[in-house]
């Protein structure tokens, strides 16, 4: 072995870098370790770029500043955008919300205005009905004509028609409403007459209403039980439901239109016949002065007119209250025109008005009224009201009950054999004033019958016959 082999194992070699200095003649000679030596090298090459990027960033700070601060503001742009982008897309939402709540209440206030303004309808033609049933009935023969019941709502009257016309509700056709007459069987013609073949009429006794026709139901029925069952159903949307609320109402305001055709019709009609009545006796319909309401009334004075430009509807009310008036102020007439009989059942007449020949004296005479035959003590009935004027003792006449009906109308009763009525004492229609007799220049019990228009007699047979329609009242 030598000695070299012997040396590697005695020690192993090291690698080591020698760095030498020269100076003048001085050399000078370090040795460095590798990992020493790749340590300062690793830092100076760190140093350098460092320094390296230190330079880049001083020189170009600025531009990077500017790019991040242009990049945040594009960002920062960009989100303000959506940003308003949405709140625009709220608003755009909240703004057809509001559209449409606000149009839903408009909807939803129109319908309740045109609710409000058919309750204040449906009172007006209701008060109407009400106001031409009771005008017409005050017309009717009661017992006597002492007493006039009050108007009732029938099966086919206008009371019931109003009273269905709610919305929603299926309603009843008002054809027959407020007829004016019930014991007439049809309206009685411009000439009033009396069938031949019929039996002797019992004036005063109560008149029996012929039967009515129920009235027919109205074809939207079935419409408006669909209507209801719609408005029942929970899966219904409000849209819907204002839509129902539409057509309920509309069905409701023609139902109020054919109501307040057919009370016009009514009245008219009623007063037609009434105004007949008031011709057969002679007289003026129009110059007679019905008798003041009883009660206080009064009020401002709002003349009846309408505007050419207003609605339909209220043109109509309009002509319709002008003939419910009419009707009524016709109606009013009724209780003090002497068209009733003064006797009960079947009466004789045993001399009629006009010229005959004295019972006493056997020469000419004007006999002015009529004389109704019939048993003694039978019951004098007013044929219509008025004030008693004379309840006693009257020459020829015997005991004579005289009534002033107002108008110039007066009625007398003769040759009573006993008087219940005083002198000043306000009687009705068929109020009793006497028992049958014979008293004062009578040849036998009668009843002498006079009608006097402003003072001069005329035939009562003739104020008998006009309320033939009426009262059954021929002789």
């Amino acid at each position: 072995m030598s000695l070299r082999d012997q040396r590697s194992q005695a020690a192993k070699v090291r690698t080591q870098f020698y760095f030498s200095h020269a100076r003048g003649d001085a050399v000078r000679t370090v040795a460095v370790r590798p990992l020493i030596l790749w340590s300062a090298s690793t830092v100076v090459a760190l140093s350098l770029v460092w320094a390296a990027a230190a330079t880049l960033y001083l020189a170009f700070h600025d531009d990077m500043l500017g790019a991040l601060a242009a990049r945040e503001a594009e960002q920062q742009y960009a989100y303000e955008d959506r940003l308003a982008e949405a709140r625009a897309d709220l608003d755009r939402v909240a703004g057809r919300q509001l559209l449409d709540q606000s149009s839903f209440e408009g909807k939803l206030h129109e319908l309740l205005s045109r609710q409000a303004r058919l309750e204040q309808r449906g009172a007006i033609v209701a008060a109407l009905a009400e106001q031409t049933t009771r005008s017409l009935a005050a017309a009717e023969p009661s017992r006597h004509g002492s007493t006039v019941a009050a108007a009732k709502p029938t099966a086919g009257s206008a009371l019931l028609a109003i009273s269905a016309a709610s919305p929603l509700t299926p309603t009843d056709s008002v054809a027959g409403a407020t007829r004016a007459f019930a014991p007439i069987g049809s309206l009685v013609s411009a000439e009033p007459t009396v069938a031949a073949a019929a039996p002797k009429p019992r004036p005063l006794d109560e008149a029996k209403p012929q039967p009515v026709a129920g009235p027919q139901a109205s074809a939207d029925r079935g419409v408006g039980a669909d209507l209801i069952a719609a408005a029942d159903n929970p899966d219904l949307g409000a849209t819907a439901r204002l839509g129902l609320m539409s057509l309920s109402l509309d069905r409701a305001e023609r139902r109020q239109e054919k109501a307040l055709d057919e009370i016009a019709a009514d009245a008219r009609t009623g007063a037609a016949k009434l105004a007949s009545v008031i011709a057969h006796t002679g007289l003026a319909a129009d110059s007679l002065v019905p008798p003041a309401v009883k009660g206080g009334v009064g009020g401002p004075y709002i003349p009846l007119s309408v505007d050419p430009a207003a609605p339909a509807f209220d043109k109509t009310l309009a002509a319709a209250a002008r003939d419910v008036a009419e009707a009524d102020r016709l109606s009013r007439l009724m209780p003090i025109l002497p068209v009733r009989a003064p006797l009960i059942g079947d009466a004789v007449v045993s001399s009629p008005f006009g010229y005959r020949t004295d019972p006493f004296l056997g020469k000419p005479e004007l006999h002015p009224g009529v004389d109704l035959v019939q048993d003694y003590g039978s019951e004098i009935h007013a044929t219509a009201g008025g004030r008693v004027t004379h309840a006693g003792p009257m020459g020829g006449y015997g005991d004579m009950v005289e009534i002033d009906h107002g108008n110039g109308l007066v009625t007398r009763y003769g040759h009573l054999s006993e008087i219940l009525v005083a002198e000043g004492e306000e009687v009705t229609a068929g109020a009793l004033l006497g028992r049958l007799g014979s008293t004062g220049r009578s040849t036998g019990p009668h009843l002498h019958y006079e009608v006097r228009v402003d003072g001069e007699p005329v035939d009562p047979e003739r104020f008998l016959a006009a309320g033939a329609p009426l009262f059954g009242t021929t002789l």
